[in-house]
C-alpha cells in the first residue's frame, strides 16, 4: 500500500492494479494476414510455416489474457456478472499465480504469475523481430510454443534443399563460444536454455556446476542436420531437453513425456554415467 495511513490495499485494488499493469504491456494480436504475405507458404523455407503456427498460438493466448482481464476489471465495478470462470482469474492474480483459464491455452510454465508475464512478453518481443527483421540468426530456443515443429522445420529445409529423405537426416550438435552474426549455411543457432546439475566450462566441455548455482545458461548451439550415418564420433552425455523442470509429464505417442524435447549430445571428458546419475538435463524454462 501507499503511504499516509492508507492502510493495506484491498483485494478489489491489488487484482485491478495488477489487470491494468498487464493489460498495458500487452502488445496488439499479430497481423497474421499481413506476415503471411511477407512470409508465404514455401517449400523451400519451413520456418515460415513455424513461424504462422507460433503466432497464431500466442494470439489465442493474447487474446484470452486480454478479454478475461476486461472482464474481471468490469466484474469488479459491477459492470458484469463475476462468474466462476472470471472469480478464478481473479483470485489467481491476487494470489500470484498464472490463471487455469490461460494455462490452457498456454506453453507449459511454472513460473508466477508476475514472472510468467515477464517471459511471455519475451517471447512476443522475439517473434515481433522475426516479423520484422527477416527469419533470426539466432533462435531464442526456449521461446516456442513447439520446439518440435522448430527442429522439424530446420531439418526440413536441410532435406530438402540437398533433396535427401528426411528420415536419414537429424541433429549434430556444436557448442560455440561467441554471439553468430549470420545465419549458418544450414542448421539454426539456438541460444536461452538452462544446465541443471552441471555447466559448460571454457573448454565447452560439461563440467561441475558452480556453488549454490542450481542452473547455468547453456552457450550458443549450432543445431547442424546431418546424414545420420555421418554424425561426429565424440565422448559425449546424451542429455535430455525439457520444456519445464517438471520433468514429469503426460506421456506423449512417442513414449516420452509431453515435456520431454529431445536429446542434445554434450561433449565431456567424464563418463556419460557420471552426469545420468546426477540427472543432469537442460531446462528451456526456469520455474522462477
Amino acid at each position: 500500500g501507499g503511504g499516509g495511513g492508507g492502510g493495506e490495499k484491498s483485494f478489489d485494488e491489488i487484482v485491478s492494479d495488477l489487470a491494468n499493469d498487464i493489460l498495458a504491456k500487452l502488445p496488439p494480436n499479430y497481423d497474421i494476414e499481413a506476415v503471411a504475405k511477407r512470409y508465404p507458404v514455401l517449400y523451400e523455407e519451413s520456418m515460415n510455416t513455424v513461424l504462422a503456427q507460433e503466432l497464431t498460438r500466442f494470439n489465442k493466448l493474447v487474446s484470452t489474457i486480454r478479454s478475461s482481464l476486461q472482464d474481471v476489471l468490469k466484474a469488479l465495478k459491477g459492470l458484469v456478472v463475476m462468474s466462476d470462470d472470471l472469480e478464478a482469474v481473479a483470485k489467481a492474480c491476487f494470489t500470484n499465480q498464472i490463471p487455469g483459464m490461460w494455462l490452457k491455452k498456454s506453453f507449459p510454465s511454472l513460473k508466477p504469475l508476475a514472472s510468467y508475464v515477464g517471459d511471455l512478453m519475451g517471447r512476443l518481443v522475439f517473434f515481433q523481430r522475426w516479423c520484422d527483421n527477416g527469419v533470426p540468426v539466432l533462435f531464442d530456443m526456449p521461446a516456442f510454443f513447439f520446439t518440435q515443429a522448430f527442429m522439424t522445420g530446420t531439418l526440413q529445409n536441410y532435406a530438402r534443399k540437398y533433396k535427401i529423405p528426411i528420415d536419414t537426416v537429424d541433429f549434430d550438435f556444436e557448442f560455440v563460444s561467441s554471439a553468430p552474426k549470420v545465419r549458418p549455411q544450414d542448421g539454426a543457432f539456438v541460444h536461452g536454455p538452462y544446465l541443471e546439475g552441471a555447466r559448460m566450462n571454457d573448454s565447452l566441455l560439461l563440467d561441475e556446476p558452480t556453488p549454490k548455482m542450481l542452473f547455468e545458461p547453456l552457450p550458443v548451439l549450432l543445431l547442424v542436420p546431418t546424414l545420420t550415418s555421418q554424425f561426429k564420433e565424440f565422448a559425449h552425455y546424451n542429455c535430455p531437453v525439457y520444456k519445464t523442470a517438471e520433468r514429469r509429464g503426460v506421456l506423449a505417442t512417442t513414449g516420452h513425456s509431453s515435456n520431454f524435447v529431445m536429446f542434445i549430445r554434450v561433449p565431456t571428458n567424464q563418463g556419460a554415467s557420471h552426469w545420468t546419475m546426477r540427472g543432469t538435463a537442460i531446462i528451456l524454462s526456469l520455474s522462477f
